[in-house]
């Protein structure tokens, strides 16, 4: 089967501590590397825009799950594609920061602002975004 990428937004529920944001990267890194799953997790305070891509099943499985993840509130799919190849293969969950440099600069190459608002973004802006984030370094 082929590739498929798909972009999702969600709420952080108020029982999500900050620090737990750590321990769903953890879990994904370790989940998705034994799926064939890469993509990145873009965070705010509130908000979060994830990027899955793998095998369509596989990420239509992973994203029912998510959806059924009490850290996860207000849950909008935002892009589902098939995809040549992947933005992130050496990705098996990257973690950014929205309040960081480099994704601030990133949303400005794509926005008319820098301020991080999954929310309000259209899918084709998810999808630039998503292809800008892939040629920049992070220290996560």
């Amino acid at each position: 089967m082929g590739l498929t990428q798909l972009i999702y937004c969600s709420r952080r529920s108020d029982d999500l501590r900050p620090e737990g944001l750590f321990s769903i990267r953890d879990q994904a890194v370790w989940n998705n590397a034994h799926r064939d799953l890469t993509g990145v997790l873009l965070f705010n305070r509130d908000r979060f825009l994830q990027c899955l891509e793998g095998e369509r099943r596989t990420v239509t499985a992973t994203f029912c799950t998510i959806c059924q993840d009490a850290r996860h509130e207000e849950i909008a799919l935002m892009s589902v594609r098939d995809i040549v190849e992947r933005s992130f293969p050496d990705w098996s969950m990257g973690l950014v920061d929205g309040d960081s440099a480099s994704l601030r600069a990133a949303i400005g190459d794509v926005l008319t602002t820098d301020r991080f608002d999954p929310e309000g973004m259209p899918a084709e802006t998810t999808i630039t975004l998503m292809q800008r984030m892939r040629t920049l370094r992070f220290a996560y």
